[in-house]
């Protein structure tokens, strides 16, 4: 990830809460469209809709850091999975933030559950952790 944006500051001078979900939620939709090729113009393939999210902050981060994201998979269920993502300022070790959500992957025209494809489990294993 690059340099976050001035704006994605709050009035304290560190990385609002808010702006981390974004980045928790751009890591994992990059990740499903470059690896698992997910279309999000379709309109007939499975979506995934987010049903719990989560994120723990453990430090804050400032302008003009650099951070880098981490994206691991922690279940794969019949329909869901659920996706753990740790945030890092300026290579420090210990994640500044560490959150994630599940997704429920569901038909685009009637939101009824569906199983996962062969493929998403099969990429989404990969970074099982």
């Amino acid at each position: 990830m690059d340099y976050f944006r001035w704006s994605d500051q709050d009035q304290y001078g560190h990385i609002n809460n808010a702006i981390y979900y974004h980045y928790i939620d751009t890591v994992v939709n990059e990740y499903l469209i470059e690896h698992c090729g997910l279309d999000p113009s379709s309109k007939t393939e499975p979506i995934g809709l987010v049903v719990t999210s989560s994120a723990n902050f453990y430090a804050p981060a400032s302008y003009p850091s650099i951070l880098e994201v981490g994206l691991s998979v922690t279940k794969i269920g019949r329909t869901s999975i659920t996706y753990r993502v740790g945030i890092f300022e300026n290579k420090n070790p210990a994640a500044c933030v560490v959150g994630g959500f599940t997704h429920v992957f569901v038909d685009p025209v009637h939101r009824r559950p569906v199983e996962l494809s062969e493929t998403l489990k099969t990429k989404a294993q990969v970074i099982l952790n």
